[in-house]
């Protein structure tokens, strides 16, 4: 007797790519779920997330497991995967503890899974970065046993990677995450198209760019199968003060960015090669500001990537509701099957 299809591992796209998002809790919650059935016919997979292990190991509290049961069975009835996020890997939290003992890794692995049930979820989504190199090869026992457990249940496996291209990797050295490997056991990996030139430091650029995503997928795809290969997108933007660096930041609001386009000299204008567009104004404290906007035209730069080179489809951090809807409609109208 066959067994029914319980998630979105066993069942083709709604568009010619998969579609997924990352949401965070919040009292924003609302709005991204509007957002997101507003796009149902679209949207494959969203991903919860949780946060990070506490320091004793244990799972993180920062989303309660009924909210997240609601919302789950919410989106379970316009034909939405869920997944729960779990991320970590800085020196403050208890990822490198549960990778480094066998009986943690095991007591998470039987959470995680019991967490699954009790959500309603269709699988996990790991995100631990920046994890000690020497937990390389603990890193990968805990996938490998994390995916047998979810595979037993017919649950599903994906991990977040770095976008890593050939001088990132003679930089980084061997890394932890041996993606090879990984991607033996992992469903799908998201390698994470953005945070190229992160807020507040003092190298300026956007957050991502096409050329950039082009070599980094073509990269990672010599060790990751093209059809697992989920291509982590933004949907944010990035401001730099060009006065005081520390003042520089993410942007995450739509509306903010169209009001800093009326203030400024070039209006939105195209960074081509490059693929994305940039805004200079100046504050009230008089100092001047690139602004680089990822918006629609620049999204559309990657789905081409993600077309050109057929991977399994994109992901974007994040979804909250205040995002520029017009990327939602961008990636609707690029994948539409028809």
């Amino acid at each position: 007797m066959s067994q029914p299809i319980v998630n979105q591992l066993f069942r083709p796209s709604k568009t010619r790519r998969l579609v997924s998002a990352w949401t965070v809790p919040g009292p924003g919650i609302e709005d991204a779920l509007q957002r997101i059935e507003q796009f149902g016919d679209m949207f494959d997979h969203i991903i919860f997330m949780c946060g990070k292990p506490q320091l004793d190991g244990s799972l993180p509290t920062d989303w309660p497991i009924e909210q997240r049961r609601v919302i789950a069975e919410r989106l379970r009835k316009l034909g939405i995967s869920v997944l729960n996020d779990y991320g970590g890997g800085g020196q403050h939290d208890g990822s490198a503890a549960i990778l480094r003992s066998p009986k943690l890794s095991d007591m998470w692995i039987k959470r995680l899974i019991q967490e699954c049930d009790e959500v309603g979820a269709d699988g996990v989504d790991m995100d631990f970065e920046d994890v000690p190199r020497d937990c390389r090869f603990a890193f990968t026992e805990f996938n490998k046993g994390l995916a047998e457990e979810l595979h037993r249940g017919g649950k599903m496996l994906s991990i977040c990677v770095g976008a890593l291209s050939p001088e990132a990797r003679r930089e980084t050295t061997i890394g932890f995450a041996d993606l090879a490997t990984l991607a033996q056991h992992a469903d799908f990996l998201r390698p994470m198209v953005y945070d190229l030139y992160c807020p507040p430091s003092e190298f300026v650029g956007p957050t991502s760019m096409a050329p950039w995503g082009r070599e980094t997928m073509a990269y990672l795809s010599q060790y990751i199968p093209r059809h697992k290969i989920v291509m982590g997108l933004p949907t944010y933007s990035v401001d730099w003060d060009m006065i005081e660096s520390s003042r520089s930041t993410q942007v995450y609001d739509y509306q903010w960015i169209a009001e800093r386009e009326k203030e400024s000299p070039i209006g939105r204008g195209w960074c081509y090669y490059w693929d994305v567009n940039l805004i200079r104004y100046t504050d009230e404290q008089g100092h001047p500001h690139l602004l680089y906007v990822s918006d629609a035209r620049s999204t559309r730069s990657h789905l081409v990537t993600a077309d050109s080179q057929d991977l399994a489809g994109v992901c974007f951090w994040v979804l909250t509701g205040e995002e520029d809807p017009a990327i939602w409609q961008c990636v609707r109208e690029h994948f539409n099957r028809w």
